[in-house]
């Protein structure tokens, strides 16, 4: 117990970027090595594969940790504010479990610690992408397009969850997928004091979209659970004394079907277009893949609900999320279960976000995991 609580305070302490995880992947795999597993780093980025016999495949179950952090906005640094250094520590306490009370089911699992979850810092990814280093944004995405999830039968995830209840554990049974928008609007820039009606203003080309965005949102279905949720970003030290020639909008467009994320992103151009046509502006809008939809394999869910009761523990079903995950390309081809734990104040992508109960955020999911993948029928 002792020891995972060690390493979930040292994750904590070393939060840092997607894709470039150096440090995390020093400290998790010195911790698997310790444990007598056989590392296999990914090529080219952050991360590994751990197995106890140093076979990379013919694996029956991938257990899967994310190992990003967030940014802090406006601030420098970073922060594990999704709760992703529980991930890690859930994967290296279930191994070591194994390692101690259920041996004969090593050969049948891989560790996996995979870089690059959130979707966020995508100049830098784009950097890796054009330098050859990854095809994909995402650490599972990149991982899928390599072949390395094709052999196993299921897929096991975690995540911190909201439980108020620290003898609890959660299944969701599906989530948003999502696609990302840039709109870049293009204006004239003038002298903002002297001869405003020299310039075209694309400041407020972004700002009338943001208006129509708010106006498009009565005609959501809700059962779509759709969610936009547009930023503007201006030129770095764009003049308050100078009419802004460029402002961008960048959004998530969620929803949890394709077919309906394809609509509200038809609409979404169609208004900044029409926003940009009534200045006088120009706009460009870039579209990029997110993730999928989520679904999880009901059998595998239905035993997270089995192994709570077997352990004394509240099993929450929930039904839905609107956040997204990379797991949702991973469930489209092989079945899936993301389990949540609690242990946090849930205040998930907030500055905030704290572990206010060590041994539920560090210890309970090693237990859990552990005898959970012993009761999996695979």
């Amino acid at each position: 117990m002792e020891q995972l609580i060690k390493l979930g305070c040292r994750l904590w302490k070393n939060p840092e970027p997607g894709f470039f995880e150096n440090k995390t992947h020093l400290i998790l795999s010195r911790v698997f090595e310790s444990a007598g597993f056989k590392i296999h780093p990914f090529s080219d980025i952050p991360g590994f594969t751990a197995t106890v016999d140093g076979k990379k495949h013919g694996k029956s179950i991938a257990l899967v940790a994310d190992m990003d952090a967030l940014p802090l906005p406006g601030q420098r640094g970073f922060s594990h504010s999704c709760g992703h250094h529980m991930q890690m520590t859930a994967l290296y306490g279930a191994a070591a479990l194994l390692k101690e009370r259920g041996e004969e089911l090593l050969p049948e699992i891989s560790f996996m610690a995979i870089p690059g979850e959130e979707f966020v810092d995508l100049n830098h990814r784009e950097t890796l992408r054009i330098s050859g280093r990854i095809s994909k944004l995402s650490g599972k995405q990149e991982l899928i397009a390599r072949g390395l999830f094709k052999d196993f039968k299921v897929v096991v995830a975690t995540h911190a969850a909201g439980l108020d209840n620290l003898k609890s554990v959660s299944s969701v049974l599906t989530m948003n997928g999502f696609e990302l928008m840039n709109f870049t609007f293009k204006g004239t820039a003038a002298h903002a004091g002297a001869h405003p009606h020299l310039g075209i203003n694309a400041q407020n080309a972004a700002s009338l979209f943001l208006q129509s965005c708010a106006f498009l949102r009565e005609g959501f279905q809700e059962d779509k659970h759709i969610r936009i949720h547009p930023v503007v970003k201006l030129k770095e030290n764009q003049p308050v004394n100078i009419i802004p020639d460029f402002a961008r909008v960048e959004t998530y467009v969620r929803a949890v079907d394709v077919e309906t994320i394809e609509k509200v992103a038809g609409r979404l151009s169609e208004a900044a277009e029409g926003c940009a046509r009534a200045l006088g502006a120009e706009v460009t809008v870039e579209r990029s893949n997110g993730y999928a939809p989520f679904k999880a394999d009901l059998k595998l869910h239905e035993q997270a609900g089995k192994s709570a009761a077997k352990l004394g523990l509240e099993f929450v079903e929930e039904d839905f999320s609107a956040a997204s995950t990379d797991m949702g390309d991973v469930s489209r081809i092989k079945p899936s279960v993301i389990i949540g734990f609690p242990g946090s104040n849930g205040l998930f992508h907030n500055p905030d976000f704290r572990i206010i109960d060590e041994e539920a955020a560090y210890v309970l999911p090693a237990e859990f995991l552990f005898s959970y993948i012993k009761d999996l029928d695979f």
